[in-house]
């Protein structure tokens, strides 16, 4: 996910959470003390086992202090007048340009074996402000088309969220969404999982939380299809992930509801911790024995000393009694 570095203040409406307002505003710099947002420095590494270029804007306030970083991955096809051969190999100047419906960025500089650094310019697109105002939208100022074109927020997003009912942002909307990696992508990994979001502030806080197309698709593979998106989401925000179901599965806790699988992780029952009262002989408890022995601070090593102490192995029931009362 690529992160804003300026937006403009006092656009975010209230369909967007205070927190995400907050986050927004907090990283907005002062106008009257830094340099143009349309230029900066720029740095790339290309990663050809992933035939991904990992690409990073840069600028700077007046003096030469840091401002800012912007960071994301492109095909190396989008960088134009870049070729493969120069990405793997190439050391000298290059001169090359990313073009987005909000403007193009055009790059200037030196590479050296798959790595690179230089100036940046933008020039934004003279037809998008109308292009947005026929879809409906307001027309961007420049530090707004500025953000959309960084993080690709063009006809094909806006056309396809029509397309799928969804309510319409502002532009200072969209810009968040860009910085939230909501973007064209994501919405179709969603759509494509059978999941038609329609609201872009839920779309943001999905992205936030993690809901991916893998972490939906590994669910689905451990046998948990259709789950709605609050379940998705609480789920990934507990931790209930693909291997943690595996994990559990593996000692024999298949077909657990999802209400099963957060109270598990949520009470710290991980596989080491099965795993150490299994090696100790505790084959046939079920979850909620494990659930209750974490609640009451029954570790193995407790249950080793007890069966020390009394010359036999302790239930379930007398290790939770002997830990309640202090027994060491």
């Amino acid at each position: 996910m690529s992160q804003l570095t300026r937006i403009r203040p006092g656009h975010l409406t209230r369909r967007f959470s205070p927190v995400l307002c907050l986050l927004a505003l907090a990283v907005v710099s002062s106008a009257a003390v830094a340099q143009s947002a349309d230029q900066g420095t720029w740095r790339i590494y290309y990663e050809p086992s992933r035939e991904r270029v990992q690409l990073t804007f840069e600028d700077y306030e007046n003096g030469g202090r840091r401002h800012g970083s912007t960071s994301f991955g492109v095909g190396p096809t989008e960088l134009r007048g870049l070729p493969l051969s120069q990405l793997s190999t190439y050391t000298g100047p290059a001169k090359f340009q990313l073009v987005r419906d909000a403007g193009t960025f055009n790059f200037e500089g030196q590479l050296r074996d798959g790595h690179g650094t230089g100036f940046f310019t933008f020039s934004p697109d003279s037809r998008f402000p109308q292009q947005l105002a026929s879809r409906g939208y307001e027309r961007p100022n420049a530090e707004q088309q500025y953000w959309l074109a960084m993080h690709d927020i063009g006809y094909a997003m806006l056309d396809e969220m029509r397309a799928e009912k969804y309510d319409r942002p502002s532009v200072d909307q969209l810009v968040v969404m860009g910085m939230h990696g909501a973007n064209l992508d994501y919405m179709k990994s969603l759509s494509n999982a059978g999941y038609h979001v329609g609201n872009t502030h839920r779309l943001v806080t999905l992205r936030d939380h993690g809901v991916s197309r893998d972490f939906i698709g590994g669910l689905t593979d451990a046998g948990y299809k259709n789950l709605s998106l609050d379940d998705l989401q609480e789920l990934r925000d507990h931790g209930v992930t693909p291997d943690f179901i595996a994990s559990l599965r593996r000692f024999g806790f298949a077909d657990l509801t999802t209400g099963q699988l957060l109270e598990a992780r949520d009470h710290g029952v991980t596989e080491s911790f099965v795993e150490d009262f299994r090696d100790l002989g505790y084959k046939d408890l079920s979850l909620r024995d494990f659930v209750r022995m974490r609640d009451h601070g029954v570790t193995a090593g407790f249950a080793r000393q007890q069966r020390s102490s009394y010359g036999r192995q302790l239930s379930v029931e007398e290790l939770v009694r002997r830990r309640d009362r202090g027994d060491y």
